[in-house]
């Protein structure tokens, strides 16, 4: 068997988040339901980034990630829940390119271990994703059933994250021998 390099593995994933579809969030809503909340992080690179690398951040003990990733993800709650109360502030998405530059600074400290400063920056994340995607809702539509497929797709995405953490570090302890 062939063995995949790490730079074939990034370079796919470069060629992934290069499609058209993963840069615009917009139009592809119908009613804002259950379906489309869960469909709606592949529409964005923002919320895969997100997700995926806070699933792979929670692996970084080898426990599972079970308390970060309920850390992170009831931060979210809070974060969809904040949105459907608030009045509304547009500007929100102006600041997305900022979240890119927090979710690379996360990772290269959390591989560095300082645990407050990854908690804190992973934390603000997911309230800032929560926030901006239930403001996006409209109030005529389906709010609950939109942030209730957006919650399980962000759970199913950070455990992608962790199970890729995990494959790459079987990779790496099979290759050191």
């Amino acid at each position: 068997m062939q063995k995949t390099s790490i730079s074939t593995i990034v370079t796919g994933l470069a060629a992934l988040f290069a499609t058209p579809a993963v840069f615009a969030h917009g139009g592809i809503h119908m009613d804002l339901g259950l379906i489309d909340g869960f469909m709606h992080p592949a529409s964005g690179i923002d919320h895969l980034l997100v997700a995926i690398a806070a699933g792979f951040w929670a692996a970084r003990r080898g426990n599972h990630g079970l308390r970060d990733m309920s850390f992170v993800l009831a931060l979210f709650a809070g974060g969809l829940l904040l949105g459907v109360v608030s009045l509304g502030w547009p500007q929100l998405n102006l600041v997305l390119p900022v979240a890119f530059l927090l979710v690379t600074s996360v990772l290269a400290v959390a591989i560095a271990r300082p645990r407050l400063f990854a908690h804190t920056l992973f934390g603000g994340l997911a309230v800032y994703q929560g926030l901006t995607h239930m403001i996006e809702v409209p109030a005529a539509s389906g709010m609950a059933g939109f942030g209730a497929g957006l919650f399980l797709s962000t759970a199913i995405l950070m455990e992608l994250g962790l199970m890729l953490r995990t494959v790459i570090n079987t990779y790496r302890s099979h290759t050191a021998d």
